[in-house]
C-alpha cells in the first residue's frame, strides 16, 4: 500500500508544474492548430511562452515526451525542434531563447 502512495505521489509530482502554467487557461488550440495555420500569432504566442514561470520545465517536458506543438516557446514535432514552424525567430531570438530555456 505504501509502495502505491509512493508511485502515485511521484508520477502527480511530474505534472505540478503544469498548476504554474498561464496557457492553463487559455485555449490550446493557439499552441496547436493556430500556430500551425496563422503564423503571424507565431511571435505572439512564443513572448507568452517566454514569459512563463514553467517554460523551462515545460519545453523540456516537449522535448523528452517527443511531443508536438509549442512547448516553452518553440514548436516541437516528435520532440524536435521544428525549422518549419520555428522559422520566424531571427538568430538574435534563437539566442535568446536557448539561453531562456537551456541555462540558469
Amino acid at each position: 500500500m505504501a509502495f502505491t502512495k509512493q508511485v502515485w505521489w511521484i508520477k502527480l509530482k511530474k505534472h505540478l508544474w503544469k498548476d504554474k502554467a498561464p496557457c492553463l487557461n487559455r485555449d490550446q488550440n493557439d499552441f496547436f492548430d493556430t500556430y500551425e495555420e496563422q503564423p503571424e500569432t507565431r511571435n505572439k504566442i512564443d513572448n507568452f511562452c517566454l514569459s512563463c514561470p514553467v517554460a523551462k520545465t515545460c519545453f523540456a517536458v516537449g522535448i523528452s515526451g517527443k511531443e508536438w506543438g509549442v512547448w516553452g516557446g518553440v514548436y516541437l514535432i516528435d520532440g524536435e525542434i521544428s525549422k518549419e514552424f520555428n522559422n520566424h525567430k531571427t538568430k538574435k531570438e534563437w539566442s535568446y531563447v536557448w539561453q531562456a530555456l537551456t541555462m540558469e
